[in-house]
């Protein structure tokens, strides 16, 4: 069986490590990034990366301008935005997850997402 290869972008250090921790357990492939302009140089070294999961509030680039890059520059690769605030109407994302967050809930959105066309 393939293991998926999952990106783990967040700025706190805990939330980066936990979720990298329960997605291994979970038999992922996972790295972290602590920012967006790392995040973007390890997608553009490893084009294996099929998930990036990505919290809104970066320092730098914010997880929605990150989503963008992606989009942009690795089309198949599919983002998730998690974030402690609450979106507002005029930001249209599907794949989002609102901190805090049980593990089951975030094994339930990558596999929607990586299943997702």
């Amino acid at each position: 069986m393939k293991k998926h290869k999952i990106l783990v972008v967040d700025d706190e250090e805990g939330m980066r490590y936990m979720c990298k921790s329960a997605l291994e357990r979970a038999g992922y492939r996972v790295d972290v990034s602590q920012n967006a302009q790392e995040a973007l140089e390890l997608l553009d070294k490893d084009e294996d990366y099929e998930l990036v999961l990505t919290d809104l509030n970066l320092p730098g680039l914010n997880g929605l301008e990150l989503i963008r890059e992606i989009k942009k520059k690795h089309p198949r690769c599919k983002a998730l935005l998690m974030s402690g605030t609450l979106l507002g109407s005029n930001i249209d994302i599907k794949n989002y997850l609102h901190k805090p967050f049980r593990l089951t809930k975030l094994f339930l959105k990558i596999k929607q997402s990586l299943s997702s066309p």
